[in-house]
């Protein structure tokens, strides 16, 4: 096909073959086969192939063709004066100033392949334009000079699909991190919080089965381990201590090759997973489980920083040649976060003659990353291709039955039992963080000591909905403990006779440095006046214009724009939707259920926090089983 239009059809099957129209009809029936499939390859020489299957050519009808123009030949100095327009705009001649010699014909067929390769040529430009080539600046550059010669490089809209494929991938990324980074600062905070309400309280003696001490300190104090001195190597982090499941087997199963026969192995490895699934912790067991095969084996861990610091040198060129030196003679480097070479030429050439020097010796080099190397911006290209000439291994999160085994073992290092129930439950609250799972643990656990009670499901309940509040001298959590605390990624359904308690919540998420839209059926000005809040927008939810506020009317599709607009330009941020009942009068609850679904498939996919705030009264009891299946449900009962 080109254009949209079949141009040719080959029809072969069990040695009979079919050409032109009979095949093209054949193919047709074929593809209601159920066992058929179909194929689309879009960069297909169609000039070639029609040559070679001449007779397999569809003929069109004759309304649809259209006689070609033959074109009028172009004087030599109409083509001089145009070859000096292009040679003003930076565009490379050459082939057309040789053909101004030649016989007329060819002198007209190449300028008008010149004309529209320019043509061409100008829109990549114009597409070039509107990207944001921040972090790509170098492919940006490249691209740009072949445009220079668009004769040679007719089809460069590949290489322009290929560019914004990369700058969306590091976009996503760079979202990505941020979520990550504030979802850690987070549940490091509320665990810090909880550290301190277990110092101000005194020791629980008739408690049944609470934490003693020790155990908290050791659960809560999550201090980082001291390296290795001469290998960065952390020590606690071996093949023992890495739970293995469905999620990361492969790449565990792949260092360990590395670490036990790296003969045998690939080389490089590079290890890709998100924050807090376990890349960092397999790179410091190979090193660890090397150094126990062989204590003369040298092996070193490095940060990409470190590496680049190494590189930069603090006394000069013998300092710089001397940490060179002492990374081309190890067994094993192990370099972590790789994605920071991105827009480093200098540190990535530095790491292409590493590489080549120990990949000549037989010496191993292992490598991770947030994301792939072909993802990362600005890294060369001859980098690029050393790095997935080994075996790019992928850390996926978790999966429940994963997380679950990884609770126990945390469990087991403290010396308590804990309940499958209990460790389901907190596993199902963390999905893709193995930090945050456990410090969703450690906060249980502290908790359980504070309270003097056993560790079960309802306190588990109560600790990771909580504010970080006092609790009192007597054991009971404090009203403010038991607010529930949201959870990126997460949808609620706040069922309350009005939004008070809603917009509690948001003003708490506010507290913590999200953005905030909110779409309402209060007035802004009664909003900000009875909550205070400092959310980036409010938007009255009315049918009504007024200059007094900023509104929107209750068209579904316009909320979702500017919800999905505003979560685009704030990720992480929390929205609040209260006027459930009004949308349902001006629509329908088939249309609002749907919408409902739309939003809480973004705000999971963007690990935003969405509030739905109904008054249970409001709408009818099957309506609202239907609404508490697609959201996690909060139940204030009108205390807001």
């Amino acid at each position: 096909m080109r254009s949209g239009n079949p141009e040719a059809s080959v029809h072969v099957k069990d040695g009979s073959r079919l050409r032109g129209r009979a095949a093209l009809k054949q193919v047709w029936q074929d593809s209601y086969d159920e066992s058929c499939i179909l194929e689309l390859h879009a960069r297909v020489d169609m000039d070639g192939l029609l040559k070679e299957y001449g007779d397999a050519t569809l003929q069109r009808s004759a309304k649809l063709v259209k006689k070609s123009k033959v074109p009028q030949p172009i004087e030599r100095s109409e083509a001089e004066m145009a070859i000096s327009e292009w040679k003003a705009k930076g565009y490379v001649t050459a082939s057309l100033e040789a053909a101004l010699d030649g016989d007329p014909a060819g002198l007209t067929v190449t300028y008008l392949s010149f004309r529209e390769a320019t043509k061409r040529a100008e829109a990549v430009a114009e597409t070039l334009d509107r990207l944001d080539l921040t972090g790509f600046e170098g492919r940006g550059a490249a691209i740009r000079e072949k445009l220079k010669d668009p004769l040679r490089h007719a089809d460069l809209d590949t290489e322009v699909e290929s560019l914004r494929d990369a700058i969306d991938s590091r976009r996503q990324m760079e979202v990505r991190r941020q979520i990550e980074t504030v979802r850690e600062r987070d549940s490091r905070e509320r665990t810090t919080k909880v550290l301190e309400l277990v110092s101000k309280q005194p020791s629980t003696e008739g408690g049944a089965g609470p934490v003693r001490s020790p155990e908290v300190a050791k659960v809560l104090g999550d201090a980082a381990p001291t390296p290795d001195a001469v290998t960065n190597l952390l020590e606690p982090f071996t093949f023992d201590a890495f739970v293995v499941g469905e999620s990361n087997r492969f790449a565990h199963a792949a260092a360990i090759s590395v670490a036990t026969d790296p003969k045998k192995a690939y080389n490089p490895l590079v290890i890709v997973a998100g924050p807090g699934l376990g890349k960092t912790h397999l790179l410091h067991a190979i090193g660890n489980e090397a150094r126990n095969r062989s204590r003369g084996a040298k092996v070193l861990y490095l940060t990409t920083q470190a590496f680049d610091q190494g590189l930069q040198g603090g006394e000069g060129d013998a300092s710089r040649d001397a940490f060179r030196a002492a990374l081309t003679s190890l067994d094993c480097l192990l370099l972590d976060d790789i994605q920071g070479l991105g827009g480093r030429p200098e540190a990535q050439a530095e790491l292409l003659h590493v590489f080549e020097s120990l990949s000549r010796a037989d010496r191993h080099i292992v490598l991770a990353s947030d994301r792939s190397p072909k993802a990362i911006s600005d890294l060369d290209e001859r980098l690029v291709s050393r790095l997935e000439s080994g075996l790019v291994a992928t850390i996926q999160p978790p999966g429940k039955e994963t997380r679950v085994a990884i609770l126990a073992r945390r469990a087991r290092a403290v010396r308590l039992e804990v309940s499958s129930e209990v460790l389901g439950y907190i596993a199902d609250l963390v999905e893709d963080n193995v930090r945050e799972l456990g410090g969703a643990f450690n906060r249980v656990i502290a908790f359980s000591s504070v309270m003097g009670r056993p560790i079960s499901r309802d306190l588990a309940q109560e600790v990771l909905r909580d504010g970080g509040g006092e609790t009192p001298a007597g054991g009971k959590a404090a009203p403010d403990v038991l607010e529930p605390d949201l959870t990126p990624g997460r949808s609620y359904l706040v069922e309350e006779d009005r939004p008070a308690g809603a917009f509690r919540l948001l003003s708490k998420a506010l507290g913590r440095g999200r953005g905030g839209l909110v779409i309402t059926r209060m007035n802004p000005k009664r909003v900000h006046e009875a909550f205070g809040l400092t959310a980036d927008r409010i938007l009255w939810l009315t049918d009504r214009e007024t200059k007094a506020a900023e509104t929107i009317p209750p068209a579904l599709e316009r909320i979702v724009y500017e919800i999905e607009g505003f979560l685009a330009k704030k990720p992480g941020a929390t929205v609040l939707l209260d006027g459930l009942e009004y949308l349902v009068s001006s629509n329908s609850f088939e249309a609002v259920l749907k919408f409902v679904r739309r939003l809480v498939d973004t705000v999971s996919e963007g690990h935003s926090i969405f509030l739905l705030s109904v008054g249970p009264a409001t709408v009818k009891e099957q309506e609202l089983k239907m609404l508490e299946r697609e959201m996690d449900i909060l139940r204030l009962d009108g205390t807001a």
